[in-house]
């Protein structure tokens, strides 16, 4: 419940302003259309269960699996970008855009997430949904005895695609500049506002805001690795540049008043600007539309979900039936 209220917060904002286990392949249905009067075609994606020698799939005690949305996967588009994708973010965000997918897939399929990574351990992430086809499970388990706990699967599907911005920085800044992307989420943990703008953060939001940003003048290659805040900043530059609306900007990590938190962020950013001596005209004008215009919305979100170990990975078969080398397990 704390997550749906996190995320329609945002939604409002928005609109107002070594054990290597490969999954199985989907089994895809028969295509079918949502409604009579619908002639578009869909898919329904489901997990492949592990079947017995026999042939039949065993019937697990104390597992179910939740049935998957229908969704036509190509009119879906991102609405949202999501910094930080981990099993915290996955677990509930995600979750939650699933079940608008299946209330109503008109609305919701606009409203999809391209995931971003920041630091060198999100490359995994980016490769292991890339090779799942963009989805993933997640094992809701529930009980107090370990031994006997029950547990709902489901899989999800509202993650459309994942950008590396330490791979490259200026197609991640243009997809966030993109008007129709109307809210910018972040789990980045505490030490994550903390992390001071680097000589590349400088160089792309001053190329943002001088209408210069192209895939032609690529960054320095020996320059550090844009941050955080280096890529929100420039994309916002690029929006304030072509005279769009900024993104609503929403943090979902569990500190106290963390819109205020992620403001005074973007607040302190922006000094920075102003004391690297950014050579742009417009930067006084930017400054003030990172204050005033932008949203910061306070969101609590919570949700227990232990890191995926070893041996979540290894007992997956035995215990709920099937394969993926990064479940979200949580409760």
């Amino acid at each position: 419940m704390a997550a749906h209220v996190a995320a329609m917060i945002g939604f409002r904002t928005a609109l107002a302003a070594p054990l290597a286990l490969r999954r199985a392949s989907r089994v895809r249905a028969t295509p079918q259309t949502r409604r009579g009067n619908d002639a578009r075609f869909v898919v329904r994606a489901e997990i492949r269960r592990i079947a017995s020698p026999d042939g039949t799939v065993p019937d697990l005690p104390n597992v179910t699996f939740k049935p998957p949305p229908i969704v036509d996967r190509a009119a879906c588009k991102s609405g949202m970008m999501h910094i930080g994708v981990g099993g915290f973010h996955r677990s509930h965000q995600q979750a939650f855009m699933n079940e608008l997918l299946d209330k109503n897939f008109d609305v919701a399929k606009n409203w999809c997430t391209t995931g971003v990574g920041v630091m060198p351990n999100d490359v995994a992430m980016r490769d292991y949904l890339r090779d799942n086809d963009w989805t993933y499970p997640i094992v809701a388990r529930s009980g107090t005895d370990v031994r006997d706990m029950k547990a709902e699967i489901e899989e999800v599907y509202a993650i459309r695609d994942m950008i590396l911005a330490l791979e490259d920085p200026l197609a991640c800044v243009e997809a966030m500049a993109c008007a129709d992307i109307k809210i910018v989420s972040l789990t980045i943990t505490e030490f994550g506002y903390r992390v001071p703008l680097n000589a590349s953060d400088f160089k792309l939001i001053e190329r943002g805001l001088n209408g210069e940003l192209d895939g032609e003048v690529p960054l320095d290659d020996d320059a550090p690795k844009p941050s955080t805040f280096g890529i929100i900043c420039a994309a916002a530059a690029v929006r304030f540049d072509r005279g769009l609306r900024p993104f609503t900007l929403m943090s979902c990590d569990n500190l106290p008043h963390n819109g205020d938190v992620c403001k005074a962020r973007m607040t302190s950013a922006a000094e920075e600007l102003v004391c690297a001596g950014l050579c742009s005209v417009s930067l006084d004008a930017f400054v003030v539309w990172l204050q005033n215009e932008v949203r910061y919305p306070s969101t609590m979100v919570d949700r227990i979900t232990p890191a995926t170990s070893w041996d979540d990975i290894a007992t997956m078969p035995d215990k709920y039936g099937f394969e993926d080398q990064w479940p979200v397990m949580c409760e």
